[in-house]
């Protein structure tokens, strides 16, 4: 029994597996880069749809340590929520890089992507990607110290980014009700949060969902 606890903790606290968690859904939407002959449409809705997932499992996770504290306990799970919660957004921007890298391959070459940017449904994935870019670059012990207060008003921009990546996929998708679907589930830790907050605390003992 303390053998298998050991080898449990010991996943739980391996970034590498988590990784691994988050990514292996998705190890469809890596095809293309080993293989050619992989059909770009499908490329592209893998590759957008992880994407979409894992920022809306990033997302979830306040909700969660909101709960964790309301009921006073939990708090173990709470740190590893924390901690996890960096990594599915890095891994919801490594699915969105493959996005981008995909549909540049796909143009050949940089005078074809400049001149898709007028167009409303690139300009909006564009400017998403880059609130992205920024995010996952700044996701760092480093950042937080340097930047300070101003760490968290930088991550705010999450939110509108996700709302322009929904908007990205519903000006491309002819699935309106998928899209909807997603916009939704997207919806759901903000709505629930003011209703948690609201929730009487059992103890005082929390870990910080911010």
């Amino acid at each position: 029994m303390k053998f298998i606890t050991t080898i449990l903790r010991a996943t739980l606290t391996s970034t590498v597996l988590l990784y691994v968690a988050l990514l292996w859904p998705g190890r469809e939407a890596f095809d293309g880069l080993w293989n050619p002959d992989s059909y770009y449409p499908a490329l592209m809705y893998d590759s957008g749809k992880w994407s979409v997932r894992l920022l809306i499992v990033t997302l979830s996770v306040t909700p969660a340590l909101l709960l964790i504290n309301r009921l006073g306990r939990g708090q173990a799970i709470g740190r590893w929520l924390l901690r996890a919660r960096r990594h599915a957004g890095l891994s919801c921007a490594i699915f969105a890089g493959l996005h981008l890298w995909y549909y540049v391959i796909e143009l050949g070459t940089l005078g074809d992507v400049l001149f898709e940017l007028r167009h409303l449904e690139i300009a909006v994935g564009w400017i998403s990607f880059v609130i992205f870019v920024v995010l996952a670059a700044t996701s760092n012990a480093w950042s937080v110290r340097r930047l300070g207060r101003n760490w968290k008003r930088l991550h705010v921009l999450i939110y509108p980014a996700g709302v322009l990546a929904l908007w990205h996929w519903y000006l491309f998708d002819w699935y309106v009700g998928r899209v909807l679907f997603w916009c939704a589930v997207f919806a759901a830790p903000l709505l629930i949060r003011p209703l948690l907050r609201r929730l009487p605390r059992l103890t005082r003992r929390n870990p910080s969902p911010s």
